[in-house]
């Protein structure tokens, strides 16, 4: 599994994607699993590790694999809230569910927290103001 598709195209591959990819295939994946799942060379892909290795994001032991911290953990789950929150807002206003993903996979990773707080607050009133609509006030 890719884990940069043709939605990323024009993106360059970002260290989330990275911490994204090590958290979906597991604790301890090889380096060469993950730079073939992001697309990438292994070298680049060491280069890269190595930088999220110096920022605390993750830990590599060679053959042991890869590994998030707490942080790069952390880091993962700001992202997955980001996604599922510009995701959700996308089906509000009727954007198909494919279009959706990957709209927001592509916009949580430059999106300001500031901004997602915002649109998770605008989510909340769209859902209202749907049930509101369709005569079920109470939602």
């Amino acid at each position: 599994m890719r884990y940069v598709d043709d939605a990323h195209a024009p993106l360059r591959v970002r260290k989330e994607h990275y911490l994204e990819a090590i958290y979906s295939l597991g604790d301890g994946v090889t380096l060469s699993k993950l730079a073939r799942s992001l697309g990438v060379k292994p070298s680049s892909a060491l280069k890269v590790v190595r930088e999220l290795e110096a920022e605390g994001l993750v830990t590599y032991g060679g053959r042991k694999g890869l590994h998030l911290t707490e942080a790069g953990q952390r880091r993962v789950e700001e992202l997955n809230q980001r996604h599922k929150t510009l995701e959700e807002f996308f089906l509000l206003i009727g954007v198909a569910p494919e279009e959706a993903f990957r709209e927001a996979e592509k916009l949580e990773h430059v999106i300001s927290p500031e901004v997602v707080l915002r649109i998770e607050k605008l989510n909340e009133a769209l859902k209202k103001m749907r049930g509101v609509l369709a005569g079920d006030e109470g939602v």
